[in-house]
């Protein structure tokens, strides 16, 4: 496993020119997948549509993948990206693994590949959510990336399977109700249960830990799942500029905790304290994005963000929520 400096001195199969939001997590995301698997091994991602396929490989436009102008001589360098519709990034993935494995058998391939598969939480919860888990329990050597931004991003910010209690989306709007009333799929223990080889919960924001994660979920046996937090600039409603600083509060708060897990081994919690008052108030994060506004506000004077009249009882059950998703999370990390 390379270290920090060195991975990030690597070459990205992410390139410039990709239409996603300037500060996109996504994108952040994709610089260091790039970087990670520029480690001498040819590299093969299915990518299902999502804000990340078609702000990404609008042929001809933008193409903003590979690994030069021109294909590399050396094949470990080499790399192929295939597009699928929504639900199918990581069943192609599999049978792209299967493939490669049979020729691998016959002798016609003589070198390793990694196959990568990515989708948006729209994608592999709603769409896609039997691909995802047949694929897991199949336990197909294949990565598969789930960018988390709890809606349908790509197509009108719709709720999705993904979308944590009383969020504001454009089909569960604030108004004459206080949002989303539903708590988020246990998308996590369903891939534990699945039968994942590795599982995890972190995003570039928490930089060696997010790098590490990738180099690992290319190692382990079995299928590896890592479900990136991906605050949305458009979507959640926030100033340029925040993204990693909102990743980072929705991981401490207790929102979407940072979390890597491997069979036979358990996991851990990290940067996320299991006793509340250890973390950082829940109202921090809700209050620098406005798809929360229906429920807090900042003070003109001072900025300090408090409970709207009339939403206590709302915000005592997200409190609740968030500290048993907390809870759940340490669960998870105590199972082999």
């Amino acid at each position: 496993m390379s270290g920090y400096k060195e991975t990030a001195r690597q070459e990205s199969c992410f390139r410039p020119g990709s239409t996603l939001c300037p500060g996109c997590m996504e994108s952040v995301a994709f610089q260091n997948i790039g970087r990670v698997t520029d480690n001498g091994v040819k590299t093969i991602f299915t990518i299902g549509t999502s804000c990340a396929e078609v702000s990404t490989l609008a042929f001809p436009n933008v193409v903003a993948w590979g690994r030069g102008d021109d294909s590399p001589d050396d094949f470990a360098k080499s790399f192929s990206i295939l597009h699928n519709v929504f639900e199918s990034a990581p069943t192609l993935a599999e049978a792209t693994r299967d493939v490669a494995d049979q020729l691998t058998s016959i002798g016609a391939l003589d070198r390793k590949i990694q196959v990568i598969s990515a989708s948006g939480d729209g994608g592999a919860f709603s769409i896609g959510l039997r691909t995802l888990l047949h694929t897991i329990h199949r336990r197909a050597r294949v990565t598969i990336v789930v960018l988390v931004n709890e809606i349908f991003a790509n197509t009108g910010f719709q709720y999705s399977p993904a979308t944590m209690p009383f969020a504001d989306t454009s089909t569960t709007p604030a108004e004459g109700t206080p949002g989303n009333l539903n708590p988020p799929l246990d998308y996590i223990h369903l891939a534990i249960a699945a039968g994942a080889g590795m599982v995890a919960q972190l995003s570039p924001a928490h930089g060696k830990m997010f790098v590490k994660a990738i180099e690992r979920s290319l190692e382990v046996e079995g299928t590896a799942v890592i479900f990136i937090p991906a605050p949305c600039i458009s979507g959640w409603k926030f100033e340029d500029g925040q993204t990693v600083e909102l990743a980072l509060l929705g991981a401490r708060s207790g929102v979407f905790p940072a979390f890597t897990w491997e069979r036979g081994k358990g996991g851990t919690v990290k940067d996320c304290p299991q006793d509340a008052s250890e973390r950082p108030n829940i109202t921090e994060f809700l209050g620098e994005q406005r798809r929360f506004g229906h429920l807090v506000g900042k003070d003109k004077v001072t900025g300090e963000v408090k409970v709207k009249p009339g939403q206590e009882e709302n915000m005592e059950k997200l409190t609740a929520w968030v500290q048993s998703n907390v809870d759940r999370m340490y669960s998870l990390a105590a199972m082999k």
